[in-house]
């Protein structure tokens, strides 16, 4: 923290020697951690994280793991996920982009954690839905080689995750999280419960090409880093924007980073409206809004939204040829019913409450 405080890089190894440390006060819940987290992360975030330094604490956070999944699968598995810090606050987009895309065909698998920086959070929204996020990690295995798909908390890899999440809880929260913007890299780059390959993984942060960097070098093989705009710069998303430009940085199979925008109409979809894709206030009626997109009687910009970002996954599933291309198969599947069956099936394989989803769907 001294050499921070310094504007001074960490070399990789200190990095994930205070990766290690940090990980550990926060599953032992030491009175300290607040402390620790805002010295750090704070001076990493003024500082600017280097390479190394995001490399060095994916490694710790790798160490942390409880176990690790290994499916059985003939298809590459992709998992999507967005670091948070939007300015508008959306819809949960991510979940059901990747039930969407599982539908059409591909392996996507989803890490839930609840509400961070959103209103709803995966986990919220899921287990709206009626799916068991605290699935035994043997039913996730069946899941993911039967289904082609899981939606699951995270924290049963992390130990640290829930103590995490428990600190927005805090009084000091709202001058805690706003200083580490690093921590948002942090996760970006090193969170894959998974130990998946392929990822999509959206930032609301101007540091796309630094991200799929790391990626690379803590071994996916492909990634998209989407970051989306609104009408102006001043609204931005962690995912793939039907409202604005987006910003992607891929990770390309031979490890090369390629940059370049994505607009609406490369989806073959109309720009939509903030006030369009804007969450809700409620869990519930975010999760009414969703099946309004999976079951397809939402025809809007939700439906443009979700499905843009289903697009990427089946694009690095190797199913589609580019984004337009995705776009349509998880056109298809919607509309063909697959996207709910996939969503009805999930809920019963994994342990849910088939009745809550029964319930929802009568509502709207």
């Amino acid at each position: 923290m001294e050499k921070l405080a310094r504007r001074e890089d960490l070399t990789l190894q200190e990095a994930r020697e205070a990766g290690r440390r940090i990980f550990t006060y926060l599953k032992e819940r030491r009175p300290e951690t607040p402390l620790v987290l805002a010295c750090y992360f704070a001076a990493l975030s003024v500082k600017g994280a280097t390479t190394d330094e995001l490399v060095g604490m994916a490694q710790a956070m790798e160490e942390t793991r409880g176990f690790t999944f290994d499916f059985k699968v003939p298809k590459p598995i992709v998992t999507g996920g967005g670091t948070g810090g939007d300015t508008l606050k959306t819809i949960n987009v991510t979940t059901p982009a990747i039930l969407i895309a599982a539908s059409a065909g591909a392996v996507a698998v989803k890490s839930a954690a609840r509400a961070f920086s959103g209103k709803t959070g995966s986990a919220d929204l899921a287990v709206c839905l009626g799916i068991n996020t605290g699935a035994p990690p043997g039913t996730v295995k069946q899941c993911v080689e039967n289904l082609g798909t899981t939606v699951w908390a995270s924290s049963g890899i992390y130990p640290w995750m829930e103590p995490l999440l428990s600190l927005r809880g805090e009084s000091y929260a709202p001058l805690l999280f706003p200083m580490m913007e690093s921590l948002r890299l942090v996760v970006a780059t090193a969170l894959n419960p998974f130990s998946v390959r392929r990822q999509v993984r959206g930032t609301a942060l101007p540091r796309t090409e630094l991200i799929a960097t790391v990626l690379g070098k803590v071994g996916f093989e492909r990634a998209l880093v989407p970051l989306g705009y609104g009408p102006h710069d001043g609204i931005r998303i962690d995912e793939f924007s039907n409202i604005g430009r987006t910003v992607v940085s891929e990770l390309k199979g031979n490890g090369e980073v390629e940059t370049y925008d994505v607009y609406p109409e490369d989806f073959g979809i109309r720009r939509g409206a903030p006030e369009e894709i804007e969450a809700a206030e409620t869990h519930e009626e975010n999760a009414r809004r969703v099946l309004g997109v999976i079951t397809g009687r939402d025809r809007g910009s939700r439906r443009g939204l979700i499905l843009a970002n289903a697009a990427a996954v089946l694009y690095l599933a190797d199913l589609a040829v580019d984004l337009r291309d995705g776009y349509e198969l998880a056109s298809q599947a919607v509309d063909e019913g697959l996207a709910l069956k996939k969503l009805e099936q999930l809920v019963e394989a994994s342990g849910g409450q088939p009745a809550r989803l029964r319930a929802l769907l009568s509502s709207i």
